[in-house]
């Protein structure tokens, strides 16, 4: 049974988002797999990842729940089961008009309840609008094989990942559906970005600013070269996702704030169900 309330571009948007960070956790070479504890699979329609060494949500949670069809009871079993023996502070991620009833019931059975604001699930179908000029756009050059491994190496230092990750996200450079951008400021990289494209529908991630090169709207003009490809790549629809702040008015959030002022539309706020610490 199909997810009844969830309107199909938002399905859409759910599932490339789920496809990217399956593809990704693919693309880990073995080191990297080996030193993190990195691991993910499909239980049903929905894609779990799970990182014993990093214990952050973004790479420890379902993915994907009720989006294409209700799941049952046994599934939803399954994986908390696989979650609790591969991941860590794990969460079930549920978008609006995913939920059911009998997903309700598991929830508050399982003592799964909603943790933090929650994320921002950022959708547009049509070409984004930026709701304030770019004083002066980065050069944003195409990584390749030349420029991996300072990709890699933004990613680490814009996330503050172990060191080990750098290998696992240079290996996104020239892997098929993804395009990597760095942008390059007085000759160095100052950020970086990714986005992940399949059946018309483009997922924008991995978007790292290194810490000296903050504040200087280096994120915008990675969006600005991520929607320039998505267009070119025949994509309609684009989304990302980030943290949602609790209250607008709270300074801070700025991938948040980012997405805002690139014009990407803010389509709705997926819960983190977590159990209790």
């Amino acid at each position: 049974m199909r997810a009844p309330d969830l309107e199909n571009t938002d399905r859409l948007a759910e599932l490339i988002e789920r496809d990217a960070w399956l593809d990704l956790f693919a693309a880990a070479p073995d080191q990297v797999r080996d030193s993190l504890g990195l691991t993910s699979t499909i239980v049903g329609d929905m894609g779990l990842l799970g990182c014993q060494k990093v214990p952050i949500t973004e790479l420890n949670r379902a993915m994907a729940v009720g989006v294409v069809s209700a799941p049952s009871i046994d599934d939803l079993d399954a994986v908390a089961s696989w979650l609790d023996k591969h991941a860590v502070s794990w969460a079930l991620q549920i978008a609006p008009g995913a939920e059911t009833p009998m997903l309700d019931d598991y929830l508050a059975g399982a003592a799964l309840s909603k943790a933090g604001s929650g994320w921002a699930k950022f959708v547009t179908t049509d070409a984004p609008r930026p709701r304030s000029p770019i004083k002066e756009l980065a050069k944003i050059e195409s990584v390749g094989e030349i420029g991996a491994d300072k990709f890699g190496q933004a990613v680490v230092e814009g996330f503050g990942l172990p060191a080990v990750c750098e290998a696992w996200f240079a290996a996104l450079a020239n892997r098929p559906s993804w395009q990597c951008f760095s942008a390059i400021v007085d000759g160095e990289v100052a950020g970086v970005g990714s986005m992940f494209v399949r059946n018309g529908v483009a997922w924008f991630g991995i978007e790292a600013t290194r810490p000296a090169f903050r504040g200087q709207g280096i994120q915008r003009s990675i969006v600005a070269a991520q929607t320039s490809a998505a267009a070119a790549a025949g994509a309609t629809i684009l989304t990302c996702e980030t943290s949602q702040p609790a209250d607008h008015a709270d300074k801070g959030f700025s991938s948040y704030r980012n997405q805002e002022r690139a014009g990407l539309l803010h389509r709705y706020v997926r819960v983190n169900f977590k159990r209790a610490a």
